[in-house]
């Protein structure tokens, strides 16, 4: 009997290796080719929805140098979050990670991927990945800054670059309304419970590339 469970749990052992692996080099073509992508810039409509905020609609531009050099040029507010998405998923997938495939969810490959460094600000990271390699969602973890999650879709750019994004965070998180500035519609201070934690979102296009 020992002998049975000794041969299972090695071949259990083996195959969650197995899958660790498959799912690490998966997260590895992803990111290179997020790796393959040239400095660029584009144009950009951001649409911000937090309940104590109205603001319009604006347009800018977003210059991006590397995943970690992104400069968005926005009349009116400091962009929020301005890299977490960006820098935050490189420094992720620069570093040491285990990588978990939890399953298929219509058609994407969920991932979740958990940095070795214990003192790494993102904790944890979940990724679906799609058949050409390419993040339709993600949902990111921090130690001190909340959550993240964005949902990102495509069109007929060069280097499968999104053609729009969501991103969902943690109001509190990001001490609104600091990171706003300026022309806003309207601004309430009453906030039913400044210890609660409401989301927020930003909806962001991004067309007239220049590469």
């Amino acid at each position: 009997m020992k002998i049975y469970s000794v041969l299972f749990l090695t071949v259990f052992s083996l195959a969650i290796y197995g899958q660790s692996i498959v799912a690490k080099n998966k997260i590895l073509l992803v990111k290179q080719k997020l790796e393959k992508v040239p400095p660029y810039n584009c144009d950009i409509k951001v649409n911000i929805d937090v309940s104590f905020i109205n603001i319009k609609e604006r347009t800018g531009k977003m210059i991006f140098k590397n995943p970690e050099d992104i400069d968005y040029k926005i009349k009116g507010f400091a962009f929020l979050p301005k890299n977490e998405m960006g820098a935050t998923t490189n420094d992720l997938f620069n570093s040491e990670f285990i990588a978990i495939s939890l399953g298929i969810e219509q058609g994407n490959e969920i991932i979740k991927v958990i940095p070795m460094d214990i003192n790494a600000e993102i904790v944890t990271g979940q990724f679906w990945i799609d058949s050409n390699n390419l993040i339709s969602k993600m949902i990111l973890i921090t130690k001190d800054k909340g959550s993240y999650s964005a949902e990102l879709n495509y069109g007929n750019t060069k280097y499968d670059l999104p053609s729009d994004i969501k991103i969902v965070f943690d109001v509190k998180n990001q001490k609104m309304p600091a990171l706003l500035t300026g022309d806003l519609e309207s601004y309430s201070e009453e906030i039913q419970d400044v210890n609660k934690v409401s989301k927020g979102s930003i909806k962001i296009k991004y067309f007239n590339h220049k590469f």
